[in-house]
């Protein structure tokens, strides 16, 4: 089965990458919010790039993030699935450290094809890069226009509920579990998944599928410090590793290098617990998993 989806991932990266410099977006979470669709790094040339957009690629509206050095976002051009295109003029100087104002989508929420951008990294005295990000909202309309009151009362209870994790009974709120679609198996490092946190315990899960194989997991706190508690690790092959970690991460700060067992082997999922630390001006943080690739076998 792991096989099967590898050859269908690469089949769809395949005939979408053809067309695109950029690597297809393969969004997997269908959450209401803000979603990180793609990122790249733009000199002082003028440059356009275009992103394919795969899965859950439903969005509302856009916005540009910009990093280490000011862009002059020239203009976008999104294609849907039914093949409308929406041109967007937009010629406006994005800072360092900011973002550009909020672009809806013609007609709400809708199946993006592709987004297509032209822009140029401003002069500056440093001769420094800049890193640019597309975001996408997603509403899901359409699915709580379709919700009776039962639903959405039940979907707005915070009821406290019981989990079970293999032999423990843990009390609170139930675990969103993710599925973290990995597409590329070059070497280093790759970002696995990222969960917020407020000031309770909280249990995360992840499901790794496509290219699952890592050496090396590691944990990044945004925002705020956290504390990581422990952390359960699942093989394909049946095996779990439990490691107890225990230990603050200051905000902006990565954990050790967590080495799994034996070389490199294929991951099912990850389970995380942690919580944030308080006393802090962030009153959330934001918890990325990475993973480490060597493309060595454990055999």
């Amino acid at each position: 089965m792991k096989k099967k989806l590898n050859i269908i991932l690469l089949s769809i990266i395949g005939n979408a990458g053809l067309a695109f410099a950029q690597s297809p977006a393969i969004i997997s979470s269908d959450k209401s919010g803000w979603h990180k669709i793609a990122e790249t790094t733009v000199d002082f040339t003028k440059e356009r790039d275009e992103v394919a957009v795969l899965m859950a690629d439903k969005f509302a509206s856009l916005q540009f993030k910009v990093q280490d050095a000011a862009i002059d976002l020239i203009s976008l051009e999104v294609l849907y699935d039914n093949g409308e295109k929406q041109n967007i003029d937009i010629n406006s100087p994005i800072k360092a450290h900011s973002q550009s104002a909020v672009i809806k989508i013609n007609g709400g929420e809708r199946s993006i094809k592709t987004i297509a951008f032209v822009y140029k990294t401003m002069p500056n005295s440093k001769d420094t890069k800049a890193h640019v990000e597309i975001w996408g909202l997603k509403t899901n309309t359409d699915e709580k226009k379709a919700m009776n009151a039962d639903e959405k009362k039940a979907m707005n209870t915070d009821e406290k509920k019981v989990v079970y994790t293999d032999d423990k009974k843990v009390t609170g709120s139930a675990p969103i579990i993710e599925t973290s679609v990995m597409v590329s198996d070059k070497k280093g490092w790759h970002k696995i998944g990222e969960r917020t946190v407020d000031f309770t315990k909280d249990t995360d899960e992840i499901i790794v599928t496509g290219a699952d194989r890592f050496a090396s997991l590691q944990f990044k706190a945004i925002d705020a410090s956290v504390h990581l508690m422990s952390v359960e690790v699942y093989y394909d092959a049946g095996e779990k590793q439990i490691i107890n970690v225990n230990s603050p991460l200051s905000a902006g700060t990565a954990s050790r290098v967590i080495d799994l067992k034996g070389v490199e082997k294929d991951l099912k999922k990850i389970v995380f617990v942690y919580k944030t630390i308080p006393n802090q001006t962030a009153d959330k943080a934001t918890l990325e998993v990475w993973g480490l690739k060597t493309n060595m076998s454990a055999n």
